[in-house]
């Protein structure tokens, strides 16, 4: 999941963490008690990571 992770928050590390907290809290609030890719794709970006320009993001523009 680490691409996806890294992909997700624009590898801001504020936006990761972020990302990570709210797919744990809702592991937590539907008992499963574990981060999924469903959890992930659940949480809302924070602004950072929308208007971020990762090299991920830099070359996908460029192309």
């Amino acid at each position: 999941m680490a691409e996806d992770l890294y992909r997700r928050s624009g590898g801001m590390i504020g936006s990761l963490s972020q990302l990570i907290r709210g797919a744990a809290l809702l592991a937590i609030e539907d008992g499963t008690e574990q981060i999924t890719r469903d959890h992930l794709e659940l949480v809302p970006l924070d602004y950072a990571a929308q208007t971020s320009t990762s090299p991920a993001r830099r070359s996908a523009k460029a192309v």
